[in-house]
């Protein structure tokens, strides 16, 4: 079977790049078990030090494969709602996978962006666009609610308000409006993704792993604490952190005038 999905990897840097461009590389059933397959591989394994997500063609992702769902509608109840809900949990794996990620994922956004599309941007650590890319949610468009965990990630990157605005009226918007309502952080012009991108992994590379893992993780459950039991949540991780080589590295090589060489090694 042609994979859907092509893996690159490159200096500790692995890139899944959707490639179903004839069709939007949209979300069916079988790059969903093949981007659940390989993601989980990735953040599992030891040499990957930080993951890109990217599309082929003009497009990112378009969301949820409609052909494949109007089939579905056209079978038995039961059926209908086995295959459709199939598609809807491998998506919420995906995000699952992505959140608990102790690796960095970046969405390098090369182009349009619609449903679970902009979910599984909302979920990655970073993203940086093109110039060309568009984002929309669609799924008022098409008669359902949101899935791929927008309704969480999405308020949480836009705030309240503009997460209803994207959602409920399903508009457009450019990669300048999508940055400056806080769903990507960097746009750059559309033939400098890629060297712009490499950039970035260069950059987030220079960062401690085990302080990455744990200032993701105090981020993402920021929100579940109370301020005390955040505060505590925070003392818990820097001791952690102390407790690994990386710490002694950085102090080390401040002190020395150098860049520090981090591991991620747990003493």
């Amino acid at each position: 079977m042609t994979a859907l999905i092509r893996l690159a990897a490159e200096d500790g840097i692995a890139t899944l790049t959707f490639d179903r461009p004839n069709a939007l590389n949209a979300f069916n059933e079988a790059l969903a078990v093949e981007f659940n397959a390989k993601l989980t591989r990735l953040v599992q394994h030891d040499a990957v030090r930080a993951i890109v997500l990217t599309g082929a063609g003009d497009t990112f992702m378009a969301g949820g494969d409609l052909h494949a769902m109007r089939a579905a509608l056209d079978t038995a109840p039961a059926v209908r709602d086995r295959s459709i809900c199939k598609l809807v949990r491998l998506a919420q794996t995906v995000v699952e996978t992505l959140t608990r990620s102790r690796k960095p994922v970046i969405a390098s956004v090369n182009g349009a962006v619609a449903g679970f599309g902009l979910s599984l941007v909302a979920a990655c650590d970073l993203a940086i666009a093109a110039q060309r890319a568009t984002f929309t949610a669609a799924y008022g468009h098409v008669g359902t609610s949101p899935d791929g965990g927008a309704t969480f990630t999405l308020p949480r990157a836009l705030g309240m308000k503009q997460a209803a605005q994207w959602m409920y009226l399903n508009e457009r918007h450019t990669a300048e409006e999508a940055l400056r309502a806080g769903m990507i952080n960097w746009v750059v012009a559309d033939e400098a993704l890629d060297a712009e991108t490499r950039r970035l992994l260069q950059r987030i590379g220079a960062v401690s792993p085990r302080a990455f893992a744990q200032t993701k993780d105090l981020l993402f459950n920021a929100q579940h604490r109370s301020f005390a039991e955040h505060l505590y949540a925070e003392q818990r991780s820097f001791l952690q952190c102390a407790a690994g080589d990386d710490f002694r590295e950085g102090i080390d090589a401040f002190f020395d005038k150098r860049v520090p060489a981090f591991t991620g090694a747990q003493s």
